[in-house]
């Protein structure tokens, strides 16, 4: 039998296998990804037990290709650690498939984002995700999408600790420009394929509501009463690094890594910020609400470098993101004015 033909028929036999179909178990996790634009649809549901995908139920609707992708899906991630699961893209879909035409592989696009939605209410829902390591050091990395927080997770793959990704959806907004805001959808999707391109595995944790309420709030409350809010410090002093550092627990991992430019000392009471070796890049400013608790369980690789020698790193690496552009903008604010969205969410001018 010809490699086509046997591919052919690797991709029939999973058209035709919904021994997973069906509707989503009790107690389980739900993502779905598609929708009217394309009008193909998956929706994949996971139930979990000590850190491995015990059972897997999906549905679809669409073409061929999007049904026999929803099944490969379900196939590899049921029975497959929560880890393992994570590490599942596109790529892995289409290889289960034995291969996809260019017309098809959003086939494979869908049902690997519909994992990873699923993925994602399991990881904000304070259910244990694995066991700590029998031997070495698990550290999970805050990866953007861009390309500072790429060269952390490389560099601490290359110093041979294990490494598992997560990135938070903090935003959603059709007027900001998502390509560059580092919380939105898009930015998860780009962090997801720079994770899977260095074989780490990729959690999202969403957390916009919680980003509305206590920071995007204050954030307009402060506007309104004549203040001039810095959301970026109670963001990582009362939000995302301490609800990282939770999802590290439950992983088993030791330390949460970030692509700040910043140091940590010590004093002999224990660890202080530190300003970073490049002046122009320093952002001790914005992580200083952090607790003496939540920094020190914190690491910064890149500390010691400068920005020119990270994009060196990166390019040697090739990774997707070495020559990305970096945005000055506050997450929320994107391509999008201040004071634009002042008046769509508070009715505020700025300077009113």
């Amino acid at each position: 039998m010809s490699e086509a033909a046997a591919n052919r028929e690797l991709f029939e036999e999973y058209l035709g296998d919904d021994s997973r179909r069906g509707p989503a178990p009790e107690g389980s996790f739900s993502g779905s990804a598609g929708g009217a634009q394309c009008g193909d649809l998956v929706r994949l549901s996971v139930q979990v037990s000590e850190g491995r995908i015990d059972r897997v139920r999906f549905d679809r609707e669409g073409c061929s290709a999007t049904a026999a992708a929803a099944a490969a899906t379900a196939e590899l991630a049921e029975g497959a650690l929560v880890l393992d699961a994570a590490r599942v893209g596109p790529g892995e879909v289409e290889a289960e498939l034995g291969g996809l035409g260019p017309s098809h592989r959003h086939a494979a696009v869908l049902s690997a984002d519909a994992l990873h939605r699923a993925l994602s209410g399991l990881s904000g829902s304070g259910h244990p995700l694995a066991e700590a390591p029998a031997e070495g050091e698990r550290v999970l990395v805050a990866l953007s999408g861009g390309v500072d927080s790429a060269v952390a997770a490389l560099r601490e793959r290359e110093a041979g600790r294990e490494v598992i990704a997560v990135t938070l959806k903090l935003w959603a907004d059709q007027r900001t420009d998502g390509e560059s805001s580092c919380c939105s959808p898009e930015a998860v999707l780009g962090a997801r394929r720079v994770a899977h391109s260095l074989g780490i595995p990729h959690l999202t944790l969403d957390l916009e509501d919680e980003f509305r309420a206590g920071v995007v709030g204050p954030f307009l409350r402060g506007y309104a009463e004549g203040s001039t809010p810095n959301p970026c410090v109670l963001c990582n002093g009362d939000l995302r690094i301490d609800a990282m550092i939770a999802l590290a627990d439950r992983l088993g991992a030791e330390q949460l890594v970030t692509g700040h430019y910043a140091r940590i000392a010590d004093d002999g009471d224990g660890p202080l910020l530190a300003a970073a070796a490049d002046a122009a890049k320093d952002q001790t400013y914005m992580l200083s609400g952090l607790r003496p608790g939540s920094l020190a369980r914190l690491r910064f690789p890149l500390g010691e470098l400068t920005k020119p020698e990270v994009r060196e790193i990166a390019s040697r690496a090739r990774l997707e993101v070495a020559g990305r552009t970096e945005s000055q903008d506050l997450c929320f604010l994107a391509g999008q004015g201040k004071r634009e969205f002042l008046r769509r969410h508070a009715g505020l001018e700025e300077g009113a």
